[in-house]
């Protein structure tokens, strides 16, 4: 089993101004009612000091990485494209490949431009006005001409395709929770845009072929709800992968009459226990190993190799995180179920959408001072790779 870590464009690289992300946090409203915080990600540097980056992973013995270049920097606006980011990607392929890391790459992590998604006036006009992003169908279309691009320009030096990161999440945060950039609350909204995502990955999908396109969803431990559970997995019954990457951070706990129930999993107080006794990160997440090792007996049965491309903890004073690691390696051991490659989330400290930097999942400070649990995570390589 490879180790490594996952991270992605707006959260590691400095302020990018052409992200339906960076209108989401700017927007008056979005700050009055405390929405997001009141700050731009401007303590990221991964553009700039990606070498160094590569270097602290190559420290800890880690040998495989996924991240996704940036649309909205790579097109700045639709028909034209932006050189200098095109070249500075290859510089941070080349480097990755150069210290012998296996590449994922991932078309989508969230972010779109603004020429395609104007997530302000969506939500003002009700998804009437403005560019409408995954709500509209010609954003399908558009994805899948960036999907080529980024195919002809990158392939050497990627080892493995990845679609989405957790559309899942991406479509019920904007669509139906409220909580991502459009900030909708609308059933036919999720449905629509949940099937033109569906719809994209597979024309990308058809697109590669012979290409290894996998696709990374995340899969909470689902207990005491048949339906919610089913809905998790019949995802992966609607779209061609050749590998599935999984993300896992906690479980969903229901009660009989089908809802999450308050302190299990993720609806959590922060920093206490869970009514089972189980600690809590800053988030208010339960730790629950034991629902990692469920996760992937379920997933294993799709009988596609299985990356696990997210799993990590925020925990600001690195007490829980050396016991979540042992415990995430033990419950992947305990599986019995082959696991390609294991990816933190992440190497350092990153800016955590609505969250922004409060919540720590890095082994890594943002002025890359290792935590405790950075040595620890080289000592796991040596004793977990042959799992």
């Amino acid at each position: 089993m490879k180790f490594g870590f996952s991270t992605s464009a707006f959260q590691f690289e400095e302020t990018n101004t052409n992200s339906d992300w960076y209108e989401w946090l700017t927007d008056d409203v979005n700050l009055s009612t405390g929405k997001v915080v009141p700050y731009l990600p401007y303590m990221n540097a991964y553009l700039s000091k990606y070498s160094v980056i590569h270097d602290l992973a190559s420290k800890l013995n880690a040998s495989i990485w996924r991240f996704n270049p940036s649309w909205s920097r790579l097109f700045k606006v639709e028909d034209k494209i932006d050189i200098e980011t095109v070249n500075k990607y290859k510089e941070i392929l080349k480097d990755l490949k150069d210290k012998g890391f296996t590449i994922i790459l991932c078309l989508n992590h969230f972010d779109l431009p603004l020429w395609i998604h104007q997530p302000i006036i969506a939500r003002d006009y009700l998804l009437t006005k403005g560019k409408l992003g995954w709500y509209d169908e010609n954003t399908v279309r558009k994805f899948l001409t960036f999907a080529k691009f980024i195919r002809d320009t990158y392939s050497e030096y990627v080892d493995l395709w990845c679609t989405f990161n957790e559309p899942n999440i991406l479509i019920n945060f904007s669509y139906l929770s409220g909580i991502f950039p459009p900030g909708v609350t609308s059933k036919i909204a999720y449905q629509k845009a949940l099937l033109n995502v569906i719809t994209a990955h597979n024309l990308v999908y058809d697109e590669f072929k012979g290409l290894k396109v996998g696709l990374v969803y995340n899969f909470p431990y689902v207990q005491g709800n048949d339906r919610m559970e089913e809905a998790v997995y019949s995802f992966l019954e609607k779209v061609k992968v050749d590998w599935i990457g999984v993300n896992y951070y906690s479980r969903i706990a229901y009660d009989k009459n089908g809802s999450p129930k308050k302190g299990y999993g993720v609806f959590c107080q922060p920093n206490s226990t869970s009514l089972d006794g189980n600690p809590t990160s800053d988030y208010g997440w339960e730790l629950y190993p034991k629902g990692l090792e469920e996760v992937l007996r379920k997933v294993s049965r799709f009988y596609k190799p299985i990356y696990i491309t997210e799993n990590g903890i925020a925990d600001s004073k690195d007490k829980l995180r050396p016991n979540f690691l042992l415990q995430h390696m033990e419950a992947i051991k305990n599986s019995r179920v082959k696991v390609e490659a294991y990816m933190y989330w992440s190497i350092i400290d990153n800016y955590e959408w609505n969250f922004g930097y409060e919540m720590k999942f890095g082994l890594f400070e943002l002025d890359f001072r290792p935590r405790p649990s950075a040595f620890l995570f080289k000592e796991l390589v040596e004793i977990y790779s042959n799992i």
